[in-house]
């Protein structure tokens, strides 16, 4: 009978580990968008997420090319990546080429807030702030957001504009304004995922973040 007891508490320890194991198993999202101008692919945008318990590391990259008579008239780059703990920002970092023009922001935990470095220049953030990184949906919520690429806090507006069916990923998907430095339309499915966005150049066209099929997408044609 002791036998039994002491073999039946070894066999319950052991699911206990292996389910703790499983939980603690590191995730992976992987979403590709086309950047799409005037019927073109310009650029690609690419974000991922991993999960580790508590801990979510997210890492994205957006490249842009246009060009006009096989000429590149405009360029940008952006790197960065993000590291939450339940659900709290505790440090970014980006590197930004906007046609030349180019900035570095790195940001951490000081003390009760954040501590942002940007282009040579220091300020305090409260901890609760969310990056314009479009790829958290809890910016819908916010009033203001901290820009990711040059580390100012922005006032932001945010209209629900409803439901609406889009052609990627092909299902319904909840579609948002957000009124800030320019005017970003978003679309997120169920799960709160970033499945498309829109916004308007400053040359008056365009520019829409399409999901590429299963979240893969091939190098842009037009941006060698």
């Amino acid at each position: 009978m002791k036998l039994v007891m002491k073999l039946a508490l070894v066999i319950s320890a052991t699911l206990l580990l292996d389910k703790a194991a499983a939980a603690a198993q590191p995730t992976t999202t992987d979403m590709k968008f086309a950047i799409m101008r005037k019927g073109e692919q310009i650029g690609t945008h690419s974000i991922e997420l991993r999960q580790a318990g508590p801990e979510t590391t997210v890492s994205s990259a957006t490249t842009v090319i246009v060009k006009i008579l096989f000429v590149t008239a405009y360029h940008y780059e952006h790197t960065s990546t993000e590291h939450w703990i339940d659900g709290h920002l505790v440090s970014l970092n980006s590197s930004t080429d906007d046609n030349g023009t180019k900035h570095k922001l790195e940001l951490g935990s000081k003390g009760s807030g954040l501590l942002v470095q940007a282009d040579g220049k220091s300020t305090q953030v409260d901890k609760n702030i969310v990056p314009t990184s479009l790829w958290n949906p809890a910016i819908i919520r916010q009033s203001i957001a901290l820009d990711s690429v040059d580390g100012k806090v922005v006032p932001i507006t945010v209209v629900d504009d409803g439901m609406e069916n889009i052609m990627a990923p092909g299902h319904p998907a909840h579609h948002f304004t957000i009124n800030g430095h320019f005017k970003q339309e978003v679309w997120y499915d169920e799960q709160g995922r970033l499945v498309h966005a829109q916004f308007v150049g400053t040359d008056g066209s365009i520019i829409t973040y399409v999901l590429a099929p299963s979240a893969t997408a091939g190098p842009c044609p037009n941006c060698q």
